[in-house]
């Protein structure tokens, strides 16, 4: 009996071990390491766990390797925007931008850098004007410049300007015609260089000496009046002069005969600076003599006026807004210059060294030696001084030019008779 019960119980049990096996293949018919789970089926529970898990993880591991972990995003910190919403589809990006090209030798510096203050320039003036003997006016008078200018409603600004060509003088005339109430554009202002545009200069001194009760001088008249004049370095003053009075016109750009004297070989076709090295040096010889291209600092006195600020054409734009707010002006815009407008482009360092490029070490010799006062007294620079065209008042002056003074120059100074060769009718810019 015991043995009949036991080969039913094999027999049943074979029977249940050969169901569930059938089972197994028909759930996972083709085993692997990644079923270990189901091959095993004789191992521990724990056992089993423990060999899956470590796959697991080695699986994941090799995902993570694969796949680059995201970062937190922190929405309270901005960043860049993604391609995809900065360069819509279909857009590239902008070129990338060229490589700077290598930096030019003579680069004009930046005029904010060059702005001198208004007392440290007139202390200066004063200062060489007295060493070099230039002061020709008795003490508390005054000589006049060659042109002084005031506005129609002058004791509302009480400005006086004195009117230096080729120094932005076109430009300070527009802005006293703004003054006076023209409503215009700049760029239709015309015709600003007549006289009988302006105040009557004589009414200041009629004023003054109801004032006074006496005869007014010009020392007298110009008194309580802000005193504005603009000077240029030379070398570029010239250089606009030339460009405005010959270049513009002049259908060759030739002033005969004097220009073709220095140089019979000119052409129309010759360059502008072929050109220029005739014309400087027929200014510099006396064979072209012209208000615009004489020194400065004789026709405007710069060391016999008392001017309360000597502006430079370099700075203007800049130094007009002390003029401005010294003379009830800051409403009235002080005008582009004509390089602004279309009709010039300034004298920058890199058209000068061009220019200059075919005069002579002579002519050029004698191009500072005309100007030499202007250099002095104003501290004007070189063409070779890295602060070109600007002012340098750290200069050593009598290194630089004290070897073109003459001994009638050490002795009082021989151009004061440059006021003889300039045309008292020449009002043009």
């Amino acid at each position: 009996m015991y043995v009949h019960i036991t080969r039913r119980a094999l027999l049943a049990l074979f029977i249940v071990l050969f169901g569930f096996c059938l089972f197994v293949l028909v759930v996972n018919p083709f085993p692997t390491m990644n079923n270990i789970g189901a091959t095993n089926i004789f191992l521990s529970p724990s056992t089993a766990d423990i060999i899956s898990t470590d796959s697991e993880t080695e699986a994941e591991d090799e995902v993570k390797k694969s796949k680059p972990e995201k970062k937190v995003i922190d929405l309270a910190i901005s960043s860049p925007q993604p391609s995809t919403t900065l360069y819509p589809h279909g857009k590239k990006p902008p070129a990338q931008p060229k490589p700077a090209e290598p930096e030019v030798k003579h680069k004009i510096p930046d005029s904010f850098q060059h702005v001198k203050d208004t007392k440290d320039v007139l202390e200066f003036v004063h200062r060489q004007c007295k060493k070099y003997n230039r002061i020709t006016a008795a003490p508390g008078e005054a000589k006049k410049p060659r042109m002084l200018l005031v506005p129609k409603d002058w004791r509302e600004h009480m400005l006086v300007y004195a009117s230096n060509p080729k120094t932005g003088s076109t430009s300070f005339k527009k802005w006293l015609n703004r003054i006076q109430g023209s409503t215009k554009p700049y760029a239709e202002i015309t015709g600003v260089h007549a006289m009988g545009k302006y105040g009557k200069f004589g009414e200041v001194f009629d004023w003054v000496e109801q004032d006074l009760g006496r005869e007014a001088q010009l020392s007298d008249a110009v008194k309580d009046l802000y005193k504005v004049v603009a000077v240029r370095n030379p070398l570029t003053k010239l250089m606009s002069g030339f460009r405005d009075k010959i270049l513009r016109r002049t259908s060759t750009g030739i002033r005969a005969p004097a220009m073709l004297n220095i140089n019979p070989d000119l052409t129309a076709n010759s360059t502008d600076a072929e050109k220029y090295a005739a014309f400087a040096e027929a200014v510099v010889t006396g064979k072209i003599v012209n208000v615009h291209f004489t020194s400065q600092w004789s026709k405007m006195k710069i060391c016999d006026f008392p001017y309360d600020i000597i502006m430079q054409t370099e700075t203007t734009n800049l130094q007009i807004k002390e003029v401005q707010e010294h003379t009830n002006t800051t409403q009235y815009e002080f005008p582009g210059s004509r390089s602004e407008q279309g009709q010039d482009s300034v004298a920058t360092v890199h058209l000068a060294h061009e220019f200059y490029s075919k005069v002579s070490p002579e002519v050029m010799e004698k191009i500072y030696k005309y100007y030499r006062w202007d250099f002095i007294l104003m501290g004007y620079t070189k063409l070779d001084n890295p602060n070109f065209p600007y002012l340098d008042f750290n200069q050593d002056i009598d290194k630089e030019f004290g070897y073109l003074l003459t001994e009638e120059d050490r002795n009082f100074g021989s151009d004061l008779a440059l006021d003889d060769e300039e045309s008292p009718t020449d009002d043009s810019p």
